[in-house]
């Protein structure tokens, strides 16, 4: 019975940890889009124009991967 409790403890200790880093990760994924959007908002017209030649702008690949929603879903991945 002690195993089974302290198991389950672990198990939710995980989950914790894993909802906070999928929180972190999303805050983190936000933040850099918020910067990328100032720092073209900043760019003179030549520049800007330069600059899609270079990068195609205002477009993020992680924006086109399905992202696991659990932890089960993330360790079939």
């Amino acid at each position: 019975l002690v195993s089974l409790l302290v198991n389950q403890g672990r198990a939710s200790d995980n989950q914790r940890l894993f909802n906070n880093a999928v929180i972190r990760v999303q805050h983190l994924h936000q933040l850099a889009a918020k910067m990328i959007n100032d720092f073209e908002d900043s760019l003179l017209p030549e520049e800007r124009r330069q600059l899609s030649k270079i990068f195609p702008l205002s477009f993020c690949n992680s924006d086109y991967i399905e992202a696991s929603t659990g932890k089960d879903e993330t360790q079939k991945s």
